[in-house]
């Protein structure tokens, strides 16, 4: 793992610090505690959704259990549901929980609707920046952007309403998918107005579940053999937290 500071990979613009991550992953969930616990911010706003903040409060109080959110469709067919598993090496969720931690307030970014932009999601493998370092993967990535479409554009305007916001005088750390980081700092060059309320009103049917042992390898983001490294090295107090793959 190359020598890196604790802000690498990380984009200033005046009180807010970027910390573009790849969710899911505990390469980067891993920085980003290293992050939070040299830097201590007093805010931290994360790429989530704030009608959903109660059932996170109530997953992060499970932890180190997992659980899951599960939010039906419109029309209530369980087999289209939308599943948001909540795991230790998810960047999002440790900014939760060290926010928590050494008391920050938290800023949930994303509007209240369930109308979500379609994302391409598809990243150089993750465990690179062990290899060669944050800092070059996210430059190497932002060379080559994905595209854009109102819809994107539009959710990412919500999120800089938001993040506009937040504690002007205070350093705010977000904590954002790198793939929406451009379209986001974009958005923040220019005053955003209130986004519209939701067609959809929110995920008023969302429900908290226990994951069962046996269905988490279909579930989560990283296996459960490596959330348990990740959660073992975090409860011994280790950070960076560095997991060796075959």
């Amino acid at each position: 793992m190359p020598s890196e500071a604790s802000s690498a990979g990380t984009i200033n613009r005046g009180n807010i610090t970027y910390f573009p991550v790849v969710p899911g992953r505990l390469e980067f969930s891993s920085r980003v505690r290293r992050y939070i616990l040299e830097h201590r911010p007093p805010v931290i706003a994360v790429e989530l959704p704030s009608s959903l903040d109660r059932e996170y409060s109530r997953a992060l109080e499970r932890m180190p259990r997992m659980s899951v959110i599960v939010i039906p469709d419109p029309e209530d067919e369980e087999e289209r549901a939308t599943y948001i598993p909540i795991e230790p090496a998810d960047p999002f969720i440790e900014a939760l929980r060290l926010a928590a931690e050494i008391g920050a307030e938290v800023v949930f970014l994303e509007p209240a609707t369930a109308e979500r932009p379609h994302i391409a999601d598809t990243y150089p493998e993750p465990y690179s920046i062990e290899l060669i370092g944050i800092e070059p993967y996210v430059e190497a990535y932002r060379l080559h952007p994905q595209p854009r479409t109102p819809e994107i554009e539009s959710h990412a305007a919500a999120m800089a309403w938001k993040l506009q916001g937040a504690n002007p005088l205070a350093p705010v750390l977000a904590v954002v998918s790198l793939n929406m980081l451009d379209a986001l700092l974009d958005a923040m060059e220019t005053p955003q107005d209130e986004p519209a309320p939701p067609r959809t009103k929110l995920f008023h049917s969302a429900e908290l579940f226990n994951l069962h042992p046996d269905c988490l390898a279909e579930v989560t983001s990283e296996p459960p053999y490596y959330q348990r490294l990740y959660e073992d090295a975090r409860e011994r107090g280790i950070s960076p937290i560095a997991v060796d793959r075959p």
